[in-house]
């Protein structure tokens, strides 16, 4: 499948999606043992239009758990404190110091750094810990596949669309989607993970009569992961099936058939 606005726009990132399934995709690029992050896949398949996939075995953090549907990932009240300290101000946020600074002493040097000063994410442990108890929680599918929208088959249904977008083509965007609608707040911007807002966010969306596109990745981590691939001045906009398809309707009469649109081709 091509996209419409996606070739209007010539963009240099063509949408991709994401998949859930049972099975492991032959033929694709994932990783070889638990750790790491799924982000670096994801931007191969935005940039290099690679098929690759994340799956429940190669889980390395409660975030990437919530983020591609595979149940919370914290198993108690314990590790919840731990990853609101950690996304908050580290060790200065931790309801028990010791035990945290004993959780991450044998941590890799970079990793032990980032755990003792926290991500800071939020600006403390209470409002981390309250985000991180209202992440939208499924459990089901043993892997997520990512590929270009170009490679979808006939009757797979993704459960996020993402465009990978620079300020023009994200105006574009935004100006589409807001086309249709009478209320307030278009766009959602949350306080996520790059893995949640092309993932779990984007999946509670497509359960609204009204769903909206999410805006991304608005983590450093996740980033940091994407950078060698995609150029930092890029952001996502994931949305559901039916958001696309709706989108993609409208761009056929839409600000792109207009002579404002040509003078920024």
């Amino acid at each position: 499948m091509q996209s419409n606005i996606s070739e209007k726009l010539e963009m240099k990132f063509p949408p991709i999606v994401l998949l859930k399934s049972d099975e492991k995709p032959e033929n694709a690029v994932g990783p070889k043992k638990s750790g790491g992050c799924a982000m670096s896949f994801v931007a191969q398949t935005i940039a290099k239009r690679k098929t690759t996939y994340f799956g429940r075995e190669n889980i390395s953090c409660g975030g990437i758990s919530a983020g591609f549907g595979w149940g919370s990932g914290l198993a108690d009240e314990d590790a919840e404190d731990f990853q609101a300290a950690f996304l908050s101000n580290g060790v200065d946020s931790a309801t028990d110091k010791e035990e945290y600074l004993s959780k991450i002493e044998n941590m890799p040097k970079p990793t032990r750094e980032m755990f003792h000063h926290g991500e800071r994410i939020y600006c403390d442990f209470e409002t981390a810990k309250t985000c991180i108890k209202n992440r939208p929680i499924y459990d089901e599918g043993e892997y997520v596949i990512f590929k270009g929208l170009e490679n979808l088959k006939e009757g797979e249904i993704p459960q996020s669309v993402i465009f990978t977008v620079n300020p023009i083509e994200l105006t574009v965007l935004i100006q589409i989607n807001s086309s249709f609608r009478l209320e307030d707040n278009y766009i959602l911007t949350p306080q996520a993970s790059s893995c949640q807002s092309i993932g779990c966010f984007t999946f509670k969306e497509a359960e609204s009569d009204n769903p909206k596109p999410v805006l991304g990745p608005i983590d450093f981590a996740g980033r940091a992961k994407t950078k060698h691939f995609i150029p930092n001045d890029y952001l996502t906009l994931s949305m559901p099936w039916e958001l696309f398809l709706k989108l993609e309707e409208l761009s056929k009469d839409s600000v792109l058939e207009t002579d404002l649109w040509k003078n920024f081709i």
